[in-house]
């Protein structure tokens, strides 16, 4: 069986760049508050997509969320689970495994991509604080700076396009499995990470 060889691998941000997300600090907080997480999931299913291509703010976002959940929050509340979710995604959270892999994967010949869902303004706080990770990339696509999102086929093709390969030559490395299928349905491989020593392991078996 013939398998196209993988020339570039593309990895996500939050999860996979960062060993925290933001569920786990704004859940104490909801947790703290009293409020139900079903509010925040079904929330965030509804609205994280157009906070992340740049539709609406966080706080528009979250205004959102306790609106349809009929939940008045105090503003110093409200203050702290934007800064929870916010913080969750950069500083001291930094996956420098992750880094290592992907300075041997640019050392074994092959391209380093970066394909995240993020507002712009996280992107700024970003390119700071996560440079060293940027570095290694030959291309990156910010969802928030592009107007689109994971998992639609469009933003693959233009990371496609900036990367320089087809995207049968493109692995993606994400770890929520509706992104993995999106980049399957444009044409890529994926692998779903779990942990650092399961993905390389499964990237090992994907690439024979």
């Amino acid at each position: 069986v013939h398998r196209p060889k993988i020339s570039g691998v593309v990895f996500d941000f939050g999860g996979v760049m960062t060993t925290s997300t933001m569920p786990e600090r704004v859940r104490k907080c909801t947790d703290e508050f009293g409020i139900d997480w079903k509010h925040l999931a079904d929330g965030f299913a509804k609205y994280r997509r157009l906070m992340d291509g740049g539709f609406i703010t966080m706080d528009e976002m979250y205004d959102l969320i306790w609106a349809d959940a009929d939940i008045a929050l105090k503003p110093e509340q409200k203050a702290r689970i934007l800064e929870e979710d916010y913080a969750s995604f950069l500083e001291g959270y930094r996956n420098l495994k992750t880094l290592a892999w992907m300075k041997e994967l640019k050392a074994s010949g092959r391209k380093v991509g970066i394909l995240t869902n993020m507002p712009r303004f996280f992107a700024e706080r970003f390119r700071k604080v996560f440079a060293d990770f940027i570095a290694v990339a030959d291309a990156m696509v910010v969802s928030g700076e592009e107007g689109m999102f994971k998992p639609q086929k469009r933003i693959y093709d233009l990371l496609a396009e900036r990367i320089g390969l087809k995207p049968e030559n493109l692995c993606f490395v994400d770890d929520v499995e509706a992104n993995c299928e999106g980049a399957r349905r444009a044409g890529w491989k994926a692998v779903r990470f779990e942990d650092n020593e399961q993905v390389k392991r499964d990237f090992q078996i994907l690439v024979g």
